[in-house]
């Protein structure tokens, strides 16, 4: 992990934690999480740098509402892992606004049920689809951290 401007980002080592954690716990899925270093290479490094991008000094996702939309956005397009591209995205989610957060509202069956019908909903998702599944995120994201 690292802070900027009091937003804590996700580091590749982050991610081989939530891999591997998530690789444990398989044998609740139906497919098989391959390991870390089968990841397709530069994917996931290019969305973390995506995500904590500025440009003049002037942040490209300004919110944490949408850095977090666009960081569960492209795990879930760009597809970084072999497999467990959902999985991964809203694991990732659920950290990345837990280091950020004091308290989050949402539960394990929203994570279970809700954040991982929206995962589907993203992966197969149109390109000309993104504003519209990038709002729907946004929405949802403000809501996990912020009273319903």
């Amino acid at each position: 992990m690292t802070r900027i401007n009091n937003v804590v980002y996700l580091l590749l080592v982050d991610f081989e934690t939530i891999v591997n954690q998530l690789r444990e716990a398989q044998e609740e899925f139906s497919e098989d999480m391959p390991p870390f270093d089968t990841r397709y290479p530069d994917r996931l490094e290019s969305i973390i740098n995506q995500i904590q991008s500025n440009y003049f000094g002037i942040e490209l996702y300004p919110s944490l509402e949408e850095k977090a939309a666009w960081l569960f956005y492209l795990i879930n397009k760009n597809h970084p892992f072999l497999n467990g591209n959902k999985r991964i995205a809203v694991m990732a989610l659920f950290v990345f606004l837990s280091l950020n957060r004091e308290e989050l509202y949402f539960d394990e069956e929203t994570i279970n049920n809700e954040l991982f019908e929206i995962a589907t909903i993203t992966a197969a998702s149109l390109p000309e689809q993104v504003n519209d599944i990038i709002e729907m995120l946004t929405i949802k994201t403000y809501q996990y951290i912020n009273f319903k």
